[in-house]
């Protein structure tokens, strides 16, 4: 049976439905149905983004967006959840923040996407590639498509559709309002415990109350780990402008009270950024914990970008140093990383490959504390 032509133009932020009547309620801006004009056309193929003339108030009658018309068509729509429900708007750049012709990484809480700038128009595209996960906020905008930059894999940075295929990237709703950039996701109620959880949780039973760092790309799971633990009333994270300025302050902590503090840090650089306040801390014999984010597991080795070999690097100012991995026993690691640090009042350092930090934490994983383990 033909696709009906008719369709419904939402008066308040242009959303278009096609149907015999209106929605109950636009997915985009919640208005009901009776915002809804009647509109003959033809239904069009393929929904292009936001663009920034929207943003200085220009005309934009016919044109075309990404986001919420994707999740009407269910072509490319919310992948990550599965879910075209309700939507939560979140602020992830201003438009002056990415120029033509250019991507980037934003977040939102652990997620991370890739914006793009393209015509004029934004649109916000799942951050990994489908063949091995690459992140495509890292790429490069090259003759009008995105290049993933692991594999050279290409995306067209609108539609998220790899050019000569079936496949590609999803796409996510997104707007411009007084030139900030918003993209729309899935309301989701509930959280998954993940790798990240179940470690920072045993941090906290171990009595760390303090986390000093920088978040980025490669520690967003950990990031927010510490978020929920810090709302819940059990961590007081405090944000620095330079990493060195975190393990001082961790080791400036621990030599004042005797208990450990952590410090954060994202890959590569960040994490080498710690080590003058870590040796501070090493000969002052101040108990520190340093959390350092690492690139994914699957492209260490290769010198994939930020790639270090941290366990080298900290190997000769920690007591102690181990990487999380997907079948390690997280808890455990954590438990020891802390038992280390307080009984040697030593530098103690867990690194996390990035995709770890959000994995399902197994379903018999519980938090672990120092009962049994220190007098």
């Amino acid at each position: 049976m033909a696709a009906s032509t008719t369709t419904w133009v939402c008066q308040v932020c242009g959303y278009e439905h096609r149907g015999d009547a209106p929605p109950d309620e636009c997915p985009v801006c919640g208005v009901g149905p009776e915002e809804f004009e009647l509109q003959e056309s033809a239904a069009a193929d393929t929904p292009v983004a936001t663009s920034e003339a929207e943003a200085d108030g220009d005309d934009l009658a016919g044109a075309e967006k990404t986001g919420a018309e994707k999740v009407r068509d269910g072509d490319l729509a919310d992948a990550a959840t599965g879910d075209t429900g309700e939507l939560s708007w979140h602020r992830v750049a201003s438009v002056d923040e990415i120029g033509p012709g250019r991507v980037k990484t934003v977040s939102v809480g652990e997620r991370t996407f890739a914006l793009t700038h393209v015509d004029d128009q934004f649109a916000v595209l799942d951050n990994a590639c489908p063949h091995q996960g690459g992140p495509l906020g890292e790429g490069s905008i090259e003759n009008g498509v995105l290049r993933c930059p692991w594999h050279g894999w290409d995306f067209d940075p609108l539609t998220g559709k790899a050019p000569g295929f079936d496949d590609g990237v999803a796409t996510h709703p997104c707007e411009v309002r007084d030139r900030d950039i918003y993209v729309g996701l899935s309301a989701t109620s509930h959280h998954e415990t993940t790798v990240a959880d179940v470690t920072v949780a045993t941090m906290v039973r171990w009595g760390v109350t303090h986390v000093f760092g920088m978040v980025g790309h490669s520690n967003l799971g950990l990031a927010d780990a510490i978020r929920r633990q810090e709302e819940a009333g059990n961590l007081t994270f405090i944000g620095v402008r330079h990493e060195g300025a975190a393990a001082f302050a961790a080791s400036a902590f621990g030599k004042l009270t005797g208990r450990p503090a952590a410090c954060l840090s994202i890959a590569g650089p960040g994490a080498t950024n710690l080590l003058t306040g870590l040796w501070d801390a090493k000969v002052d014999r101040a108990p520190v914990l340093a959390l350092t984010g690492q690139v994914d597991s699957q492209v260490l080795g290769p010198g994939a970008f930020q790639e270090l070999d941290l366990a080298a690097a900290f190997q000769p100012v920690a007591a102690w140093s181990q990487t999380v991995l997907r079948d390690s026993k997280h808890a455990e690691l954590m438990s020891l990383a802390l038992k280390h640090a307080v009984l040697q009042r030593d530098v103690a350092h867990l690194i996390y490959p990035d995709e770890v930090q959000n994995l399902p934490a197994p379903a018999e994983a519980e938090a672990t504390g120092p009962e049994g383990r220190v007098a």
